[in-house]
């Protein structure tokens, strides 16, 4: 094992703005060290301002900043003292306690001794803390939160504990000083901060003890986060450059990032603090969104469309769409608003959901949503559906099998690629869902990208089409039990010959077969799978072929017809623009199509019991229509 950087190098005191006590004009932190080579040093209580900004971001230049959930700034107390690793957690010492992890150095995982750990999950962390409490009789844990920002700033009001600029001289920020991109380094190869901490900015990415969940405006003593939740903080950031190519933004001392806790990754490691934890009682959960509130459990009775007559709604045009204010920039975004998926919950009503962000592959890209309450013709104002802190929560769908509703989409690190596919489940009509699971790793040889669209089979297959990593195939995973355990299928695009095909709509024939129409060529082809998925035949459409920006959706509808609504690019069936066409054999003939006005984009339908179809496409464009109102086109 390497020898680590001279300890006596830290121990330098840089003139600071604000300190603890202990600190001012009385010389640098004591060292200790332990057990297994690990330097710590002591941080002595304070205050500091934690966070930044007194409200979200207003404006571009605000957020280019500062993010949302930074906000409010507010005074934080640390009362006790603490001892806290002076680097991050190295392979040698975590393999102390995990020897078989040294299988993994080299291939994805950080190669050298004294490289920062990773591909380590918040619940590993947790246990090496816990093991070398146990060998040292001593208490060791992740720091919190507000413990990590304190360290950090060692005193510092400026952007980053360097000042106001960042550059790849002073920390690892995925960048080497001719600008080419590195991973991970030795730890203690850039400057410590007046402190004694190095690579507090960049590196790998820092687990802390926190759930995440916002800010409370006032003074904070000794915070710990959260009750609960489903994303646990991390910290600094690391290497992973962002798709702005501006990863020193990411690094700054109040940005708040984080991981689902079983996310172990290339990009995230931690270090250790040594002392108990805070007694402090950590906050409740924060309010839930607007679209889990008050939710009913019971099936609201209310007056329908006929439908033996032609109905058609077009909630823009009736000004009953979801709305979301200009100039929102965080937690959604009225930037851009894309990739809609919708589901009719079991009680009735409807819920739709879409990404929301700046730009498709930042990693502010967050799942924001809106509920059209059951007997009700007015979609509510939007809230945030899901998100991750920095990771790009990218491509939702949403799905009822009339008792549980499920959620997927992926967690992705580089734009939407290089993603683990997730799942959530509600079984209270959204009102509450589980805790995310990572179905699919996006180390996993066959990793998936985007999900496109699900299905329930006859037979109670769950179906889910996807794209592959960085558009490389084109796959369904499918579950038998509910969703616990998946498979992954044959690539759709071998049977189109290797053209690039993308984004399937799935069906499910009346024998059985699974089908997904397909973006790409011209025509329009549609691929059929008689094995479930394992292998897949291409077959021609009547339709125009559909390209950037457009996502068709196919849906079975209640009187087992074939809906499919894509766009006449052409302009040969109704005109260019959205259409909807309706087969009564399974595709073979389609002898009904109408043009649709206010959806499109990336589109997915849903269908009440009652009959109505809901079609939701990109930028919140909601309409309604039934079976009649199709049937009445030629």
């Amino acid at each position: 094992m390497r020898s680590l950087p001279a300890f006596a190098c830290l121990l330098v005191l840089m003139p600071c703005l604000i300190a603890p006590p202990r600190l001012l004009g009385q010389g640098p932190p004591k060292g200790i060290a332990n057990s297994i080579g690990m330097k710590l040093v002591r941080i002595e209580p304070g205050t500091f301002k934690m966070g930044a900004g007194e409200k979200p971001p207003a404006s571009r230049a605000e957020w280019m900043t500062r993010d949302a959930d930074e906000a409010p700034v507010h005074d934080v107390k640390i009362t006790s003292a603490f001892h806290i690793g002076v680097y991050e957690v190295t392979n040698a010492q975590f393999e102390q306690f995990l020897p078989k992890h040294r299988k993994r150095l080299g291939k994805l995982a950080t190669k050298g001794d004294d490289d920062p750990v990773n591909y380590v999950s918040w619940k590993d962390a947790v246990d090496f803390c816990a093991w070398l409490s146990k060998k040292e009789g001593k208490q060791y844990r992740l720091p919190t939160e507000a413990e990590w920002e304190y360290a950090c700033r060692a005193g510092k009001t400026t952007t980053y504990h360097t000042g106001d600029t960042l550059t790849p001289r002073q920390a690892n920020i995925g960048l080497d000083k001719d600008g080419k991109k590195i991973g991970p380094v030795r730890v203690g190869s850039f400057p410590a901060n007046a402190w004694g901490l190095h690579d507090m900015h960049g590196n790998v990415a820092e687990w802390c003890h926190d759930w995440f969940g916002p800010y409370e405006a006032g003074k904070a003593v000794d915070p710990i986060g959260r009750a609960d939740g489903h994303a646990r903080i991390t910290r600094g950031w690391s290497t992973l450059i962002s798709s702005a190519k501006d990863s020193s933004r990411y690094c700054r001392s109040s940005n708040r990032s984080g991981h689902l806790p079983e996310d172990a990754n290339r990009y995230t490691g931690f270090r250790v603090v040594l002392g108990a934890l805070p007694k402090t009682t950590p906050l409740p959960e924060a309010m839930p969104p607007r679209h889990q509130r008050d939710v009913k459990q019971t099936i609201t009775k209310h007056k329908s469309p006929d439908p033996a007559e032609p109905f058609f709604l077009n909630y823009a045009t009736a000004k009953k769409n979801p709305h979301l204010p200009p100039l929102t920039w965080g937690p959604y975004f009225s930037a851009h608003n894309h990739f809609a998926s919708v589901c009719v919950c079991p009680n009735g009503d409807l819920l739709g959901v879409w990404y929301s962000t700046v730009q498709e592959s930042g990693r502010e890209c967050a799942i924001a949503g809106s509920r059209l309450r059951a007997g009700t013709d007015q979609w509510e104002e939007v809230d945030l559906f899901f998100t991750v802190l920095d990771v790009n929560c990218h491509a939702p769908v949403l799905f009822s099998d009339g008792k549980t509703m499920y959620f997927f989409c992926t967690q992705s690190f580089q734009g939407w690629d290089y993603a683990s596919n997730m799942m959530r489940t509600s079984k209270d009509n959204g009102a509450t869902w589980s805790k995310p699971q990572i179905i699919l790793d996006r180390d996993n040889p066959l990793a998936l990208s985007q999900p496109c669209s699900a299905i329930l089979t006859k037979n109670g297959t769950l179906v889910l089409a996807c794209d592959g990593d960085n558009h490389r195939d084109e796959r369904v995973m499918t579950s038998k039990d509910g969703g616990t355990t998946w498979a992954v299928g044959g690539d759709m695009r071998k049977a189109c010959g290797g053209k690039y095909v993308i984004h399937p709509a799935v069906f499910e024939r009346k024998d059985g077969a699974l089908a997904a129409f397909l973006r790409g060529p011209q025509p329009m082809p549609v691929v059929v799978s008689k094995d479930m998925g394992a292998s897949w035949e291409m077959h021609e459409t009547p339709f125009s072929g559909i390209s950037s920006g457009q996502k068709a959706t196919a849906l079975r509808l209640n009187s087992g017809a074939l809906l499919l609504c894509s766009f006449d690019n052409k302009g040969t069936l109704v005109g260019r623009g959205t259409f909807a066409a309706l087969s009564d054999d399974d595709g073979k003939t389609w002898p009904h199509a109408r043009k649709i006005e206010g959806a499109g984009g990336y589109m997915q339908l849903t269908q009440s019991p009652d009959g109505l179809i809901t079609l939701f496409g990109s930028r919140m464009g909601v309409v309604a229509f039934n079976e009649a109102w199709v049937r009445a086109g030629k």
